[in-house]
């Protein structure tokens, strides 16, 4: 083994053993409905992400974009993945989401941004559908020929997965007869 002297004097090696090493965040990440965790090091940016989500899924970074947790802008390329904030990234595919709806014998189409939540879409299927603004929270979303409920929280893109298109049941919820309970 060699000895390195830096441009300061100091010996190389008892240097690189009293660096500190990096400080890792775990991010959690979802991605096409599926929970990663990616360690990443604090000084990473949003495009550490998306290059790793690419390249794990044979996708081009340029496609693919990520919204923050609660928020509505998409993040810039170069913004740190580290700034305050510990909540998820949400990674989508670029490309808008056509949402078709059925109600009855009707169904309507409407494109929405990847991020957009189920929440934003039972809003516009209830306004298109002309229901009842008092019966409103009485309806919710369902994959069309299923009959589980989706959580308004959940994103289009996460359930369109890498389509482009997602097809969706507007029912009529489990309804309080408001009944005493013993």
């Amino acid at each position: 083994m060699t000895d390195i002297k830096l441009h300061d004097g100091t010996d190389g090696l008892a240097l690189a053993s009293k660096r500190e090493p990096p400080e890792i965040h775990r991010v959690p990440i979802r991605f096409e409905a599926h929970d990663l965790f990616i360690d990443v090091k604090a000084d990473r940016t949003i495009e550490h992400i998306l290059t790793i989500v690419a390249t794990d899924h044979a996708l081009l970074v340029e496609n693919l974009y990520i919204v923050r947790e609660g928020e509505d802008a998409p993040l810039a390329c170069e913004q740190p993945i580290h700034d305050g904030h510990e909540r998820r990234h949400h990674v989508h595919h670029r490309q808008p989401v056509t949402v078709t709806v059925n109600y009855q014998a009707a169904s309507h189409h409407h494109e929405f941004r990847r991020h957009a939540t189920l929440e934003g879409v039972l809003d516009w299927a209830i306004r298109v559908f002309g229901i009842d603004a008092s019966m409103a929270g009485e309806f919710e979303l369902t994959r069309t020929g299923s009959t589980e409920e989706l959580p308004l929280s959940n994103h289009v893109g996460h359930l369109a997965g890498k389509h482009d298109a997602l097809a969706l049941d507007l029912v009529r919820g489990d309804i309080a007869n408001g009944g005493h309970h013993a």
